[in-house]
This record gives structure tokens, C-alpha cells and sequence, in this order.
């Protein structure tokens, strides 16, 4: 597995409310996991919230993943951390007045002998780069999304649409929290790339593959595509996570 990791500001934002973690195993070789989130709220609510979701769900995993659990476990296993992550969110947001409100966006993916397991909520998203195609894996829990899947506007309009930035699910906005799950087998060769709405929304699909294709490394990949959102304006957090197989 050969992994890049790269977060930025960006331009126009005055902290990065944006968190990421990687996390790879001793205990059984070849086991990875690794997330994105994009949190929102005022103040550094925003950051609290992104940064207790990684560091909440990766604390779960260190916990209860163990060599003995199955495959067809981890499925459940990342709900359950997710949801654990939801309610502390949620519970510190009602509890404490200066995080009122705040949430994030969270997608993971964990990977083990050749199939990858994704959990996703908001609009940071997921794809395969396979074979020169970039393959996207999540569906946008966004109002744009919906907007666009009812057929109500056109996907140029989606591209720049005034509400781009609303979304329908996020994690700790409420006590009970839908999480949409993907399953896929990988083969050699295969790259997953989590990122954040502040790459997705400043480069195309085909410009994010052109500029991983051509990176001799993942670091170097994750580096240029941030320094490609920045060089379009930069206009939210940038985060991107690559895992290559």
C-alpha cells in the first residue's frame, strides 16, 4: 500500500476545519483504514467537530477491530463508531454554547485482503482511479444532490449553484444518523482518493485523474492536487487522502 495525505486552508478560510487520519495495522498485515472530514459551525466548532470524528472513530476501531473479526463484520464495525462519534457530537453541541450547531462531514473507508469497506455522510466523497477512470463511490448527502438527482436542474447548474455548500446529513446535527455503507472488491494497481468538497467543487473528475496519473508518488499526488485547488482560488479546506494498492 503506498499512501499520500495532504490538507490546506486554502485561501479564503481563516482556520482548516477540515481533519484526515490514516491508520495502518501491525497486527494483521495488509489491514488499512483511513477518513476525511469537513466540519462546520462557528467560531472553531467547526474543527472540534472534524476532529473529534477522526479521532473518535479511529479510537473505536484501535478498540474493538481485532484479527479475529471477520470481514463481513467491519460493515458494522464502522457504523458503530460513527454512531458512538454521533451521539458524543451531538451530546457536547447541546451541552456547550459555543459549539451549538456544529457537525461534519465523514467519509472512511477500510481496507483488508483485497476489499475496501466505505462509510459515508455529507458530501465529502470517495473514488476508485482505476485503469485511467476515476470512478466516484459516495453520493453527495447535499441539497445540490438532490436538486440534481430529481432532475430540477441541469449538472452545469449543480456546478454553480448558490447552495452548493448546504447538505442534508452531517454527523452530531442530530441524535440519530443515517450512514451510507459501500462495499467493493480492489485490484492491483487500484487508488482510492477521499477528499473534501474543497477539492471536489475546484477541480473535475479528469483533472484530479490527469493529476494523479502523472505523480510519480501518493505524497507527491495529494501535494499537487491541493496546490491545484489553490491555484482555481481556494475558495474552502482542501483535504485528500490516496491509498494506493
Amino acid at each position: 500500500m503506498r499512501i499520500g495525505a495532504s490538507t490546506d486552508l486554502g485561501r479564503t478560510r481563516p482556520i482548516n476545519e477540515d481533519n484526515y487520519y490514516v491508520s495502518e495495522y501491525v497486527s494483521r498485515p495488509g489491514v488499512i483504514y483511513a477518513m476525511v472530514a469537513d466540519g462546520m459551525g462557528g467560531h472553531n466548532a467547526g474543527e472540534t467537530a472534524s476532529e473529534a470524528a477522526v479521532n473518535g472513530v479511529s479510537d473505536y476501531i484501535n478498540r474493538y477491530y481485532t484479527t479475529e473479526v471477520p470481514q463481513e463484520q467491519i460493515k458494522d464495525m464502522l457504523i458503530g463508531a460513527i454512531n458512538s462519534v454521533n451521539k458524543a457530537i451531538y451530546t457536547e453541541a447541546q451541552d456547550n454554547a459555543k459549539f451549538y450547531g456544529m457537525g461534519t462531514t465523514l467519509t472512511a473507508c477500510f481496507y483488508y485482503a483485497g476489499r475496501v469497506t466505505v462509510a459515508h455522510v455529507g458530501d465529502s466523497r470517495a473514488y476508485v482511479l482505476r485503469e485511467d477512470v476515476m470512478h466516484k463511490i459516495t453520493s453527495d448527502h447535499s441539497l445540490v444532490a438532490e436538486l440534481l438527482e430529481k432532475g430540477q436542474i441541469t449538472p452545469e447548474q449543480a456546478r454553480n449553484h448558490p447552495q452548493k455548500n448546504v447538505i442534508t446529513r452531517a454527523v452530531g446535527t442530530d441524535p440519530h444518523i443515517e450512514i451510507d455503507i459501500y462495499e467493493f472488491d480492489v485490484q492491483e494497481g487500484d487508488i482510492i482518493l477521499l477528499c473534501t468538497d474543497g477539492l471536489s467543487n475546484m477541480l473535475s473528475d479528469r483533472e484530479m485523474q490527469g493529476i494523479i496519473a502523472e505523480a510519480e508518488k501518493m505524497e507527491d499526488a495529494a501535494e499537487k492536487l491541493v496546490s491545484a485547488a489553490n491555484d482555481k482560488g481556494g475558495f474552502d479546506n482542501i483535504t485528500a487522502v490516496l491509498l494506493q494498492i
